[in-house]
């Protein structure tokens, strides 16, 4: 009892923390490149493995009414993302997504689809994850093709639903302007990356979190025996 006071209690100067860590520098880096080695094995090769695709359109259209702000266009930009998601999460796009894949779930399916936006761009992103690099390809082409004609029907739908011009300066006016998506195209690329795990970011925490232990471990015992 008496002696873990004593270690409590001492105070050490910088200089000879530095020779304490210098004396138990083999061990320091012992124990940081196994809890990295560790991290890197169990990342790369224990745990299942996620690949995600992705696919960029451009969505053209016009303005309805007047002119937009910074903010109204970070606002209309995310608006039409949210738009799309919905799209391509319909059962529209599923269901038929699905009946070309084979041997997937219309809800695995759904939450695996994403629909990002590019700041001040018109440009959008599908991206697609799946537990490999074909599949994950294959599934978002499927998804791609069918994400773009049920945009065709629901736009159409959306058409002969809208009021006249005549109607829109006479009841829109007051209305925040908005945009008016016709029509979306794919660029044509596609690239693949591996989305989970993040190996080199769990080595990089595995690496710490050995310094840190291995660190601590060394000065805890040399200190408990120079002052026992």
């Amino acid at each position: 009892m008496n002696d873990f006071y004593g270690v409590a209690e001492t105070t050490l100067t910088f200089k000879e923390l530095a020779k304490l860590i210098w004396k138990n520098l083999l061990l320091i880096l012992a124990g940081t490149i196994l809890f990295g080695g560790l991290s890197y094995g169990v990342a790369n090769y224990l745990l299942p493995a996620r690949y995600t695709a992705a696919s960029s359109f451009v969505a053209k259209g016009k303005i309805t009414q007047g002119g937009f702000t910074k903010r109204q266009a970070r606002s209309q930009n995310e608006q039409a993302a949210a738009g799309f998601q919905n799209i391509a999460i319909s059962p529209g796009v599923i269901d038929r997504a699905t009946a070309e894949i084979g041997h997937v779930s219309p809800d695995s399916l759904r939450e695996d689809i994403t629909v990002t936006a590019t700041s001040k761009s018109n440009t959008y992103t599908l991206t697609v994850t799946s537990t490999s690099p074909e599949k994950a390809k294959k599934t978002l082409k499927a998804v791609a093709k069918n994400f773009q004609q049920e945009f065709k029907l629901q736009f159409k739908e959306g058409r002969r639903a809208m009021p006249t011009k005549r109607e829109r300066r006479k009841y829109l006016k007051p209305i925040l302007p908005t945009v008016l998506i016709k029509s979306l195209k794919f660029t044509g690329q596609t690239t693949v990356a591996k989305s989970y795990p993040k190996v080199k970011f769990a080595t990089a925490i595995g690496a710490a979190l050995g310094l840190l232990l291995s660190t601590w471990a060394s000065l805890y015992w040399r200190l408990r025996r120079n002052y026992r």
